[in-house]
């Protein structure tokens, strides 16, 4: 399970709940598997877990709207989460925008004082190409009942070669 690292009814700032990479710390999937296989667990005994939703968080500052911006807490019902068809769809409707940060694999979008982490087209297959590239057993997704048009499944399928 490489996701849920942050939440917005925990943390007052923006952060990627399903980052790949963490550069300066330990909070990433890739650390946890590299965690795992130094343990002793060979890799293709390990399946790297995606999410197909996001969170959202009320930003302080519509100005302030990158990674670790002040928040003040969940932008939506459900401790702020959104599965991925609510997420293109709000998108869509708000013209929001998009960003993706390849440095630790991860997409976020704002609109005004909304903005919300999740994971795209793009980095899923990157996380998937990681899980093939490393050896591991595969992937898993939570949940894909909220795929958008089975979006971020095919990707997934595509990007494993299946």
């Amino acid at each position: 399970m490489a996701y849920d690292f942050y939440d917005p009814s925990w943390y007052k700032f923006t952060n990627s709940h399903a980052a790949l990479y963490d550069p300066p710390g330990q909070v990433s999937g890739s650390y946890g598997m590299g965690a795992w296989t130094q343990a002793g667990v060979r890799a293709k005994k390990l399946a790297l877990g995606m999410p197909f939703y996001g969170y959202t968080w009320r930003l302080v500052n519509a100005n302030n709207h990158g990674l670790l911006a002040p928040t003040n807490g969940p932008a939506s019902p459900e401790n702020g989460a959104m599965g991925y068809r609510q997420i293109t769809n709000f998108i869509t409707q708000n013209k929001a925008i998009t960003v993706y940060n390849s440095t630790i694999v991860t997409n976020y979008y704002y609109a005004g004082t909304t903005w919300i982490g999740f994971d795209d087209t793009q980095s899923n297959a990157a996380k998937v190409s990681y899980a093939k590239q490393k050896g591991l057993l595969g992937y898993f997704a939570w949940h894909v009942g909220v795929d958008n048009n089975w979006a971020l499944s095919q990707q997934a399928k595509q990007s494993w070669g299946a």
